[in-house]
Parts: structure tokens; sequence; C-alpha cells
């Protein structure tokens, strides 16, 4: 065997070991996210106070344990109070919808009837067609209810996942305050003459780590706002509620408000509600348009990445590991754009 062909067979196991390597990480995170759920989290709170605490620090001369604690509450906390509010307020209106549900299984059900009548009689005549669809609306409609306990079910959990906040909280603390200490400790583990790059490698992957998660967060906040609030002025019943559920789903790729907005504006128009169904594409538009233009600028000030493909590894992940995926492919990206700008994959 000559030497090129030894070198190329090496290079290439390399290769292959260390995509089968990271791999098989994303498959165990993936898998079994809900057992490091407060670790993801403190890690997420990191890079979201960290611009805040490095502020303080350099600029106003605060110590570090003074620094990590008061950007923690002044950020987290005043997050808390926020989040805390629309929770009570959501658990309200989702108890208002549990207690007067048959008022509204009477009223869908007629809403269901009166369009029914409506359809095509060629379509109605094929056997068993208008069985079938009613069969299948009620098997939705009695669904609801269900959904709406589970909303309840899950309110009454918020002690435990109080307790993982807290851990969340204490972990964050330590992250921020003894992250150099522990890049120094991985770094130490590698050979002396590689410390320098390995270093350098984890300094450029936190602070675009930092960034995606400070760009994200703003995009939310930005759409989260503008639902809530565009709501709010429509003035529909439930209007924080929906707002709200709203605004999550406008972190979703792609999709995002849309998801909630436009059919909700498709059935208030062929329920009669013109200026209703009007005012919902409206909003549905501002929000994409606003989210289209800050987008980009955020991401890319932020990141140093193409939105486009952050946007397609935010999709990827969703699509493989489900809603941790929204991290955790921008994680890969951003881990691989770092390694890819210290060299190592030339060393492959």
């Amino acid at each position: 065997m000559s030497h090129v062909t030894k070198q190329f067979l090496i290079r290439s196991l390399k290769f292959i070991a260390f995509w089968l390597v990271i791999g098989i990480l994303i498959y165990l995170v993936g898998r079994y996210s809900y057992l490091f759920l407060p670790f993801i989290l403190a890690f997420i709170m990191t890079a979201a106070i960290s611009p805040l605490k490095n502020f303080l620090i350099r600029k106003a001369q605060i110590p570090l344990v003074p620094a990590v604690l008061t950007a923690m509450i002044v950020e987290i906390g005043g997050l808390g109070i926020v989040i805390t509010l629309l929770v009570l307020r959501l658990i309200r209106e989702v108890q208002d919808i549990y207690i007067h549900w048959p008022f509204y299984n009477q009223f869908l059900q007629r809403f269901i009837t009166h369009w029914l009548t409506k359809i095509d009689v060629y379509y109605l005549n094929i056997p068993g067609s208008e069985e079938s669809i009613n069969n299948t609306v009620k098997g939705f409609v009695s669904r609801v209810p269900d959904v709406l306990s589970n909303v309840l079910t899950f309110a009454a959990k918020i002690p435990e996942f109080i307790i993982v906040i807290v851990i969340a909280l204490v972990a964050t603390f330590f992250m921020s305050k003894g992250a150099k200490r522990y890049l120094n400790d991985i770094v130490s583990i590698f050979p002396f003459e590689w410390r320098d790059e390995v270093r350098e490698l984890g300094y450029d992957f936190s602070r675009a780590f930092a960034g995606f998660v400070r760009a994200e967060f703003i995009v939310f906040l930005v759409t989260l706002f503008l639902s809530i609030v565009g709501l709010l002025i429509i003035h529909p019943k439930y209007a924080i509620m929906l707002g709200t559920i709203t605004g999550i789903f406008g972190i979703l790729p792609v999709l995002g408000v849309g998801i909630v907005l436009v059919p909700w504006a498709f059935i208030a128009f062929i329920g009669g509600h013109n200026l209703l169904a009007f005012e919902l594409i409206l909003l549905t538009i501002i929000i994409t348009i606003t989210r289209h233009v800050i987008e980009p600028k955020i991401l890319g000030d932020n990141v140093g990445l193409d939105p486009l493909f952050v946007l397609i590894s935010m999709y990827i992940g969703l699509a493989s590991t489900g809603i941790v995926g929204l991290v955790l492919g921008p994680f890969i990206l951003i881990a691989y754009h770092a390694l890819s700008k210290a060299g190592v994959f030339r060393n492959l």
C-alpha cells in the first residue's frame, strides 16, 4: 500500500468517525433531551444574559458575581414576571372556555350543519358522504374538551416545572460565573499545541450561539407583541390566549403565525364575518413582513451566518428531533461553522 493511499484511508476513517460521533451525540440529545432540560435552559439563559453581564463588568466596573446576579434579575426576572402574568391570564381564559364549552359546542354544531346544507348536492348524493363528514366533525368537536382538560392538567403541573426552572437558574448562575474556568478545564484536556486554537474555537462558538439565542429571542418577542397587541385591537374574545398561541407558533420556520391566523380568517369568512377575516389576514401580513424585514438583519448582526441556512437548520432540527430541534439544529450549524473556521476539517 502506497503512502498516499494510506494517508487517504486514514483521513477517510477519521472523517467518518468524526461525523459518526456527531450523529450519535445528536441522536442522544434529541432522544433524551428531557433529562437535560434544566441544563439546556441554563445554557440558553447563560447565552441570553451574557451581553448585559459583560457590559456591567466592562463599562460599569461591577465585579463578576454582582454583574451575573444583576443580569439575571433584570433579564430573567423581568421575563419571568411577564410570563407569570400571561400564564395566569391564559389559565383564566382556558377555564372560561371549558366552563362555557356546551354553549360553544352547540354553536359549532349549528354552524357545521348550516354549511353542510350548502355543499354541492351531487356530493351529498354520494352514499355515506354526509354521514362521514358529520362523524369526522363530531369526532373533532368531542376532542376539544379533552384538549382543554389537558391544558388545565398541565397548569396543575406548574409546581414541577418550577423545580426545573430553579435548577436551571442555579445552573445559569454557575455557568455565567465560571464560564472561563469551565472553558479552561476543557482546553486543558487537549495537547498543549492545540490549546490556543481550541480556546479560540470555544470563544467563537459561544459568541455565535449567544448571538443566535439573542436574535431569536428578539424576533420571538416582536412576533408575540404584534400578535397580542393586534388581537387586542381586533378585540376578539380570549385575545391574550389566542395572541400567545399565535406568537408561540411564530417560532416555527416558514409557516409561523399563518398556522393559526389563516385558518381562523377562513372560518370567519365562510361564517360571514368578513371584517374579522380581513383584519386577521392583515395582521398575518403585517407580522410576516415585519419578521422578514428584521430577522435577516438581526441574525446577520448577531450570528454572522446566512439567515437562510439558519432557517433551514431550524426546520431540519424540528422535523428530525421535535421542538428541541429548533435550538439543536442551529447549535449544530454554529458548531460546524466554528469548526470549519478553525480549520478542523482540513485536518480530517
